[in-house]
């Protein structure tokens, strides 16, 4: 049963076992998390800023001994099963942030592409730390990167584009 729960939630309810673009369909499983989370909080108000530093906080540790976990099961270093880090990964790239269809899509978009490119120091943190760790932190380390582009992007085109 332990194995069970380690897969399923390793590769969000199983999006890790689609055969193609895995990572993309965990972002998208991060997205639907995000999108719950600010159903329930309003991101405007202090209280609701710090459920959201503490959500990203406790998801991106918990992710690091499931990814662990995973690893271990699947006998493979971050095997693309594993979706959960792009689940996570969402949280951070929206942090704070509006949540709203342009904002999330552009997010998306910043979000898979760092992913993918893996712009130092994700690409060190990949290859340098082991199991779950070098799992997480690549995909944290691109959101970071994903989250400043989107602000500066909202910076410069104002609510003319997102609004």
């Amino acid at each position: 049963m332990r194995k069970f729960f380690i897969k399923f939630l390793s590769s969000c309810c199983f999006l890790g076992y689609i055969p193609f673009a895995s990572g993309t369909f965990g972002t998208l499983a991060g997205i639907l998390m995000v999108w719950l989370t600010y159903y329930f909080i309003d991101i405007n108000l202090l209280s609701g800023k710090l459920i959201y530093l503490f959500l990203c906080i406790f998801l991106t540790l918990i992710s690091i001994p499931i990814s662990t976990q995973a690893e271990i099961l699947y006998n493979k270093k971050d095997s693309s099963k594993i979706v959960l880090d792009e689940a996570v990964s969402f949280f951070i790239t929206m942090f704070w942030l509006p949540f709203n269809l342009k904002i999330v899509i552009v997010g998306f978009i910043l979000n898979r592409i760092f992913d993918i490119i893996k712009i130092e120091p994700a690409r060190s943190f990949q290859n340098k730390f082991r199991a779950g760790w070098g799992v997480v932190l690549d995909d944290t380390v691109s959101a970071f990167y994903s989250n400043i582009l989107l602000r500066i992007i909202i910076f410069l085109t104002g609510n003319f584009f997102f609004s």
